[in-house]
């Protein structure tokens, strides 16, 4: 088990997200028990996008609204920390859609995709959630 930092959705706001009433940062211990082709990654950073508004809403959209109660989601930069996907070795540095919270489990290493000389590259990590994140 690991303590695990998350941003949890609390409830939908109907005017501007207060944290605390509406986010909130929360500590819960993660099991980490990874089935065949899993990751955990370590979550570096976060892409915090216009349109993340639009999920704190319950309404029909192109993408689903957050849970409530459950940890934020969005697109993200890891490393892997675990692995039983041997396509995604431990140290990899990986971007995709995962939770916001320090540590996160991607089920069948599902939509990472590896930055490849990210590590040695000299271009913060953090461009690649902006101009050299879209495909």
């Amino acid at each position: 088990m690991v303590q695990n930092k998350s941003a949890i959705f609390l409830k939908y706001p109907t005017e501007y997200p207060v944290v605390g009433e509406h986010i909130d940062v929360q500590t819960k211990e993660l099991t980490v028990d990874l089935k065949d082709k899993d990751v955990l990654l370590r979550n570096l950073y976060f892409s915090l996008d216009p349109y993340m508004r639009g999920r704190m809403r319950n309404a029909k959209s192109y993408v689903p609204g957050f849970q409530i109660g459950e940890a934020m989601t969005g697109y993200g930069i890891g490393e892997v920390k675990e692995s039983k996907n041997d396509a995604y070795p431990v140290g990899t540095i990986v971007s995709g859609f995962t939770g916001w919270q320090e540590y996160s489990v991607i089920p069948g290493a599902s939509g990472l995709r590896i930055l490849q000389g990210a590590r040695e590259s000299p271009i913060p990590l953090s461009a690649h959630l902006g101009v050299l994140g879209m495909p």
